[in-house]
């Protein structure tokens, strides 16, 4: 007659193993995630000078409209082009959640609002310095598309980054 033997038994998930899998799964190298983070990091330098461009010239126009000091029309102009930068990320973030339709509902008035005098200045801005007639309107259209690109870009820019987080 045979004799049993003793036999070990091993749990099928052992919790110290996967773990430990788990974190050298997690675990990428610096090359890796400069990779992973690049797209959205290029585009989010390219937008806050765009940002930059825009918030000299509708601080300069609003104190021309205004007659108000300087610090007021630089507070105006960062209210207007950060509050569309930061309702646009709120609107992307939320996507698809419960809190989107709240958020919509009054993001969208307020985006419309502050997009509207932001190009509006703009065009002023650009188009201030020229006297022919045709001269004005393509510097006008080109001093529109600041906020149209910074719009554009902020929307592209949300999800990039939460997309990149995900990975």
């Amino acid at each position: 007659m045979e004799v049993p033997t003793a036999a070990t038994v091993l749990p099928l998930n052992n919790p110290a193993q996967t773990t430990a899998v788990r974190r050298s799964a997690r675990r990428i190298s610096k090359a890796a995630s400069v990779r992973k983070h690049a797209p959205a990091a290029g585009l989010g330098l390219v937008i806050l000078v765009l940002l930059y461009l825009s918030l000299n010239h509708l601080a300069r126009r609003i104190t021309v409209v205004t007659l108000c000091d300087g610090w007021e029309g630089y507070a105006m102009a960062v209210g207007l082009d950060l509050l569309i930068v930061g309702l646009e990320v709120a609107m992307v973030v939320t996507a698809g959640t419960k809190a989107s339709k709240p958020v919509s509902r009054f993001a969208n008035p307020a985006l419309l609002t502050a997009f509207a005098w932001s190009a509006g200045l703009n065009a002023f801005a650009f188009s201030a310095g020229q006297d022919a007639v045709v001269m004005k309107a393509i510097a006008a259209l080109l001093g529109m598309s600041i906020p149209v690109l910074i719009y554009l870009g902020t929307r592209a820019w949300a999800a990039l980054t939460i997309e990149s987080r995900r990975v």
